[in-house]
């Protein structure tokens, strides 16, 4: 190798340990994303075959009287599976399935994809793409990939270098601004018995997108987030605010719980990492929501590359399905859940030295079209493959954009499942106040 090219690979390894700052593209790169790039950095061709088509900017036509906010009415509802993957032919399509989807087809012989027509249907606002062509080459990652600087209103990585750029996608991709939704959260048991862990009404507001602001008025805070549950009756009342930064290292997540019994507001730690999940009722963990969340530090991730994958898609239908309808014992119902074959980036995730956590090395698979997690694979410190992680994205008419939701954790030991994030609404509302997420309010909230 020339003392060039060994250079070129120190600096290359230096940027991915995130021990220096680095620029994700260069001017003649991020010139690339107003021709062969769609304007968050997929690429714009289809593929060889024509299996999976070209990026065409249009977003689809919101379905006559549909209610504000309605995900309900499903953007190709005419359309039938093109074929079935099952344990009887998966071996034809391995390399384009997940080991958990091929773990579901061998353990559970009913287990199916039914494969429909791809329909690229990611979109977002001009001022999204506008933001993003000016953060292709001004967003940095600095304190070891902790922090980021540079970026405002639009992906910060159209063109990612490195693992660490991927998970900042991930946190910052398109998902509106100021949301207003219902999470119902699931817990299906391996005799098939479902059981509602939590309804959650929440306000979601991306102060990152804030049209009204720019990036010189920017002070750090990236989302806002505030959840009151109003089910099961047991839980009812409690609320539970966080505020997250884009400064990992020097700002932790800030969140706080309001429990009506105690009639008081506690900060609360950890909201990270592999800490249960109470929404859940602790039969996940904080990080792996959305694929991955909360504090990057302990994990190192790498950007493998893009391949073709068979992942859930254009899942309106299956949001609006009734849950009695839609899951099953083991696996949500096939016949629910749409699946298209997407080109997608795969992150390897492995636990630090001296860390610790219960799932020590994971896959992701980020849709290259939103930089959503769609699926996951995680195996624990023996190397068993010990859960799966799938999202199911629908079209939102009203953003517009692919939001992915709801994301569903398989738990392979169990052989029981949990859904996060089963919704019917996702609505824009106006931008809220700060004092709107000051812990202060959420007593206020609460003697209304």
């Amino acid at each position: 190798m020339k003392p060039s090219k060994r250079m070129a690979a120190l600096v290359a390894l230096i940027c991915e340990l995130g021990a220096l700052p680095a620029f994700a593209a260069t001017p003649d790169e991020a010139a690339k994303l107003k021709t062969t790039l769609t304007p968050l950095g997929a690429e714009r061709a289809g593929n060889a075959d024509g299996s999976i088509p070209a990026w065409t900017g249009d977003a689809p036509k919101r379905p006559a009287g549909l209610k504000a906010g309605s995900v309900t009415a499903a953007p190709f509802p005419d359309e039938k599976p093109l074929y079935q993957i099952s344990a009887a032919n998966m071996d034809k399509y391995a390399g384009k399935l997940s080991d958990a989807t091929k773990y579901l087809m061998k353990t559970y012989p009913a287990y199916r994809l039914d494969v429909y027509p791809s329909h690229r249907t990611a979109t977002a606002p001009q001022s999204v793409y506008d933001d993003t062509f000016k953060n292709a080459t001004n967003a940095k990652l600095i304190k070891g990939g902790m922090s980021l600087e540079g970026a405002y209103g639009g992906l910060p990585f159209p063109i990612p270098k490195s693992g660490i750029e991927a998970i900042w996608n991930l946190y910052l991709n398109w998902k509106g601004v100021t949301v207003n939704t219902v999470y119902n959260m699931w817990l299906v048991t391996a005799d098939g018995k479902q059981s509602l862990a939590s309804t959650i009404d929440i306000i979601e507001q991306y102060p990152y997108y804030n049209p009204k602001s720019d990036a010189a008025k920017f002070n750090g805070v990236y989302w806002q987030h505030k959840a009151l549950t109003t089910a099961p009756s047991r839980s009812a009342g409690e609320a539970l605010m966080g505020v997250w930064y884009t400064d990992f290292k020097d700002k932790d997540p800030g969140a706080w719980q309001y429990l009506p019994g105690q009639r008081r507001v506690r900060k609360i730690p950890n909201v990270s990492y592999d800490t249960p999940n109470f929404y859940m009722s602790g039969v996940t963990q904080f990080d792996e929501a959305y694929g991955f969340f909360g504090k990057p530090d302990q994990m190192e991730f790498t950007l493998v590359g893009k391949r073709e994958m068979y992942v859930p898609y254009n899942n309106n239908k299956f949001n609006a399905t009734p849950p009695e309808q839609a899951f099953g014992p083991n696996f949500p119902k096939p016949e629910s859940v749409r699946w298209e074959l997407h080109r997608v980036w795969e992150v390897d995730v492995k636990l630090k030295p001296g860390m610790r956590n219960v799932v020590p090395k994971r896959k992701l698979y980020f849709d290259e079209d939103t930089w959503s997690v769609l699926l996951a694979d995680e195996w624990d410190a023996q190397g068993k493959l010990y859960r799966g992680l799938v999202s199911y994205p629908f079209v939102s008419y009203d953003l517009p954009g692919v939001i992915s939701l709801p994301f569903v954790t398989f738990d392979f030991q169990a052989r029981a499942y949990s859904v996060a994030g089963f919704v019917q609404e996702y609505k824009p509302v106006p931008y809220k106040a700060e004092s709107v997420f000051n812990p202060d309010s959420m007593v206020q909230d609460a003697l209304r």
